[in-house]
């Protein structure tokens, strides 16, 4: 090899300017053949080949991150960023894949002067450069196209990372939110198609980015998104994932679903469109998917009469109590899974208390009383199980307190919401759905049902107290300044509230009235 070429082929503090300069003149080069001959094409290729040879040199600051600096004052990231919108998608590509690796969070916050890069990167607006020129690839095309596809996925990846703020901009962008989503649903024929994954991540990521995101991914007339992603999940009715990476692929799928369910318009549409019928169908094959599609359910019927309704009138209530009884179950008792699994089980029973009414209403309380009350005792032994672990692990965080105290003050938390936070993760919230269940069911109008809950709880030995601290949020025995359940609904909820607090107070003089409780 001729050693100039030699030399050419590997970027130094000593030549770092010169190659810079080379790329602005080349870039320059290039614009001035194609204004001179735009319809020949041939004038000009000469100097695309060799701009994009120049541009994979770049490719070895990754490994110098203590030239960045000086890339930086020569311009070479805005000449690169500016290659992002170039007519010749390959142009864009290389540049693409430049940007991609030098870009990564990983080397950029252990520069001294990140702060600088990120806020040039900000203002050099890439991610918008880059998702218009996305658009542009044809995957199908050859290899090499794939991976620009590739490297753009990875550099918005990094630039949401690096630049948090630009989220919420991306995350409205209905024609990127219909492309991620299409994407995902299309499978290339190589075994493995890691965009495919990227695709259901970065998703993932812009619906969190801001509820205005949810609105305009579920419009029917917009994205039709919820329909989409159940198209992507619906073929697990027959089959489980076949490697990790579908199963990730899914798992993004019931993710982007959930976080949808939390507008009242999607958990409309999911319902019309058979949503929560495909859900109760995976939760009652047990596949794989059974924990994801218990989740999606619990989502989708909260605070939605609606999806409560379809629910009992698709026959969910035979599906989701044999979950609450752990028939056909294969998670292991004592995990997190099953600490996850009660949870969900837990608020779609909830749900249904909360939100049926006439005959669908009357369809749930059945179940509370067929099979002697089977359910019955299930909800109490459930009552008892994490009355227990909250108090145990309540004493391990008291042993811990100096730690998580600095934690919690770091994070700018009073003592009320610390306390809050400690039995909330020591599993509070299921011991307060659970309570909150036994209550509806008291006061169901059902006095035979009322009463054997009473002497239920009595020959258990349940403390009313415990009950009455888990929903109404007094003083409780183990931590001073008790906020619970009622004190943390939100404004919105004070209807709610002032409900649940009438049925608190049924449920207490109806124990009291029976002189079975001190």
């Amino acid at each position: 090899m001729d050693k100039s070429v030699e030399e050419k082929d590997v970027i130094s503090s000593e030549n770092l300017k010169k190659y810079v300069n080379q790329l602005e003149k080349r870039i320059y080069k290039n614009q001035q053949d194609r204004i001179t001959h735009p319809n020949d094409p041939e004038r000009w290729v000469k100097s695309e080949v060799d701009l994009e040879e120049h541009i994979s040199l770049f490719r070895d600051l990754s490994t110098m991150p203590e030239l960045y600096d000086e890339f930086l004052n020569l311009g070479g990231l805005k000449f690169l960023s500016e290659l992002l919108s170039h007519p010749n998608i390959d142009i864009f590509i290389s540049s693409i894949n430049v940007l991609a690796e030098l870009l990564d969070p990983e080397i950029i916050y252990t520069l001294k002067n990140h702060e600088a890069i990120i806020a040039e990167i900000e203002a050099l607006k890439i991610q918008n450069l880059c998702i218009n020129s996305l658009f542009k690839i044809d995957e199908d095309h050859d290899e090499i196209d794939y991976q620009g596809v590739k490297s753009s996925f990875e550099l918005l990846e990094n630039l949401i990372e690096l630049t948090p703020n630009i989220l919420e901009e991306m995350s409205i962008n209905s024609e990127f939110l219909l492309f991620l989503v299409k994407r995902m649903n299309n499978r290339k024929t190589m075994e493995y198609d890691a965009n495919r994954i990227h695709a259901s991540e970065i998703l993932s990521i812009l619906l969190h980015g801001s509820e205005d995101s949810l609105e305009i991914f579920g419009k029917k007339d917009v994205i039709d998104g919820i329909d989409k992603l159940l198209r992507i999940i619906a073929i697990y009715r027959k089959r489980d994932p076949d490697s990790i990476e579908e199963e990730e692929l899914v798992e993004n799928a019931f993710q982007c679903l959930c976080r949808l369910m939390l507008i009242s318009s999607n958990q409309i549409r999911f319902g019309k469109i058979q949503g929560v019928e495909l859900a109760i169908r995976l939760v009652r094959q047990r596949r794989q998917t059974y924990r994801l599609a218990l989740k999606l359910l619990d989502y989708s019927l909260l605070d939605s009469p609606e999806n409560c309704t379809t629910f009992v009138q698709l026959t969910g209530l035979k599906c989701i109590f044999s979950v609450l009884m752990r028939k056909g179950v294969t998670t292991k008792i004592g995990s997190d899974q099953e600490r996850e699994d009660d949870e969900h089980v837990i608020s779609v029973i909830q749900s249904l208390c909360s939100n049926c009414t006439g005959i669908e209403l009357a369809r749930v309380m059945n179940k509370f009383v067929e099979h002697k009350h089977e359910k019955l005792e299930r909800l109490i032994e459930m009552h008892e199980k994490y009355v227990d672990i909250s108090k145990t692990m309540l004493k391990s965080v008291g042993n811990s307190k100096d730690h998580a105290g600095s934690l919690y003050n770091a994070l700018n938390m009073n003592e009320g919401e610390q306390n809050y936070l400690n039995k909330y993760e020591a599993g509070l919230s299921t011991c307060q759905l659970i309570d909150c269940v036994l209550i509806r069911i008291y006061n169901m109008g059902n006095k035979n049902l009322s009463l054997c809950l009473l002497l239920l709880l009595h020959n258990k030995g349940v403390k009313i107290q415990d009950i009455y601290n888990n929903v109404s949020g007094l003083s409780y025995a183990l931590v001073s300044k008790y906020s619970d359940y009622l004190d943390h609904l939100s404004e919105e909820a004070k209807d709610t509230k002032d409900h649940v607090e009438g049925l608190l107070k049924n449920f207490l003089v109806g124990a009291s009235d029976t002189g079975m409780f001190s």
